[in-house]
């Protein structure tokens, strides 16, 4: 549990939105952590680590409570009115060792320079299955398609993925191919 940002809360002692305000005058940020099966907690955080899960653009993090360290995701972040400073933070505790399958969108970045050749573009695959941890399911997966000329092709299995991600998709599917309308019967 390492590689995440560490967050060390502490037990609020009073709940709601008057132990909301309490906790923000302290210099603390409020926020509940739920999951897994475990009894949810309103907690407080740091506000300078709060600041460092807001410029890491850290999605999952460890949680120690209590002396226990649980994996978590950040559910949400809710801002005040000008965007500038976080109001609260849910956090959902994760199974670390949970894998999961889901269907991810795949974007192509750039344009081909077979296209000045008179290429189309034709992208065959909006999605790709993947299986991957619970906690760790990508939001998409760039294909930078700029050197493409026309008769290219992006297979599945030429797809770049998160280390912690494994394809299902076939590795022979055909995500995106480049070619000359003329050609085609």
């Amino acid at each position: 549990m390492s590689e995440d940002l560490l967050l060390k809360v502490e037990r609020r002692e009073l709940p709601g939105s008057k132990g909301a305000g309490l906790v923000r005058a302290a210099g603390r940020v409020p926020a509940n952590v739920y999951g897994l099966g475990k009894p949810g907690a309103s907690v407080s955080i740091c506000s300078e680590v709060v600041e460092k899960l807001v410029a890491t653009r850290s999605s999952v993090v460890d949680v120690e409570l209590d002396g226990a360290v649980d994996k978590a995701v950040v559910q949400e972040l809710q801002w005040d009115t000008f965007s500038t400073k976080v109001l609260h933070v849910d956090l959902r505790r994760v199974d670390p060792a949970g894998r999961t399958t889901v269907d991810v969108v795949v974007e192509l970045r750039g344009e081909p320079v077979g296209l000045k050749d008179g290429g189309v573009l034709k992208q065959n695959l909006k999605r790709v299955t993947v299986n991957c941890p619970d906690y760790r399911i990508p939001k998409s997966i760039q294909v930078k398609i700029g050197a493409m000329r026309v008769g290219d092709v992006v297979k599945a299995g030429d797809l770049q993925l998160p280390d912690h991600a494994v394809l299902v998709t076939a590795a022979d599917a055909l995500v995106a191919e480049l070619y000359d309308p003329r050609k085609v019967s």
